[in-house]
């Protein structure tokens, strides 16, 4: 009769070896989750300021290809109970701060991450980190470009009439909190846009997105 012979390498794991594994995993997970919820929030906030970039740059040229006032405009919506944050690029209005048939339409707007919404916090300087053109405190947001391209506050507005007015910043924030937050800012009369990340001290602006 042949007996097995049992040795360390083929009796599998004792109890206590699994608790420790699993006590050491948790450990490793209850470290990792803080840093993979900020990596991730980070993401969708680039991601999310690339998209509301590229919207205002196509404001810009569609404005001076046909000679009309272009906007982004921005508005925040329930959608399954969820607050989600919104832009949608058109031709602006001489009468609506929102074309009628833009706000009724769903299919002319595009989410935002879902994470991610407008930061509308009023700062230490007592500045709206959000300071682009607003119907009321809390939206809707638009940004006009006229027809040479430059920012403006109403449709008909000329360069250099409204534009110094009209520069400002959109700034976005995680919905988890922390202090990141990153910005798209119009910065020049002449519609010049750069993109902005969140400081320790605040610009001359008295802003802490540049």
């Amino acid at each position: 009769m042949l007996v097995q012979r049992f040795s360390s390498s083929n009796q599998g794991f004792t109890l206590l070896e699994v608790l420790i594994v699993v006590a050491i995993i948790g450990i490793i997970g209850a470290f990792s989750a803080p840093v993979w919820i900020a990596f991730n929030s980070r993401q969708s906030l680039n991601h999310s300021t690339d998209k509301i970039y590229q919207a205002m740059q196509g404001a810009k040229s569609n404005a001076r290809r046909d000679k009309t006032t272009w906007q982004v405009s921005f508005r925040q919506v329930k959608i399954q109970k969820k607050e989600i944050y919104q832009w949608s690029l058109h031709p602006a209005d001489n009468q609506e701060f929102i074309p009628n048939y833009v706000m009724t339409n769903d299919a002319l707007w595009s989410n935002l991450e879902s994470n991610i919404i407008i930061d509308q916090s009023i700062n230490d300087k007592g500045k709206y980190e959000t300071s682009i053109t607003r119907k009321t405190p809390n939206g809707p947001w638009r940004v006009q470009f006229n027809y040479q391209g430059c920012p403006v506050r109403k449709p008909r507005n000329q360069c250099g009439q409204t534009s110094l007015q009209a520069l400002g910043r959109i700034t976005l924030r995680s919905k988890h909190g922390g202090e990141y937050r990153r910005c798209v800012i119009v910065s020049t009369l002449l519609g010049a846009m750069r993109k902005g990340e969140n400081h320790p001290k605040a610009d001359s602006s008295s802003k802490y997105c540049y």
